[in-house]
């Protein structure tokens, strides 16, 4: 029998040629079991488009606080209010930011998305975001 997926819901943009995700699903599922976290959501999302010069962004985890969305993201519980949105790269830039989210960011990733729950009140009852760029070759973490 297959374990439930760490994860309530999940969404997967069909790409086209050129774009690629920087990992597959099945990496994003062992890293976020190896950390115990569990998401309301993940999404692995087409590109932003048209592509900018300069930052990119290559995923996000997001804590959504008690000022939900009006609309449902999946399961409902205390603990089950971060989301993992992934944004497709281009191809010839996916070896290397796969990578560099295998040096260390993707489990950082999940750790953050394990521990929120446990923050207590005043942090777990406002939005925060861990997020991930990639700009001039180089993968870069913000949290806020």
């Amino acid at each position: 029998m297959t374990p439930e997926p760490p994860w309530g819901d999940y969404s997967k943009g069909r790409l086209t040629d050129g774009w690629a995700y920087p990992l597959g699903r099945s990496q994003i599922e062992a890293a976020l079991r190896e950390a115990g976290a569990v998401l309301d959501h993940l999404t692995l999302g087409l590109p932003d488009l048209p592509l900018r010069p300069g930052v990119q962004k290559v995923f996000d985890v997001m804590w959504l606080g008690d000022a939900r969305a009006g609309y449902n993201l999946g399961r409902t519980g205390p603990t089950d209010r971060a989301i993992m949105r992934w944004t497709a790269v281009p191809s010839a830039q996916r070896a290397a930011i796969a990578q560099q989210l295998s040096g260390g960011v993707l489990a950082e990733g999940c750790r953050w998305a394990a521990e929120a729950p446990t923050k207590g009140n005043v942090w777990t009852s406002s939005e925060h975001r861990f997020l991930v760029t990639h700009s001039d070759g180089v993968v870069r973490v913000t949290q806020t």
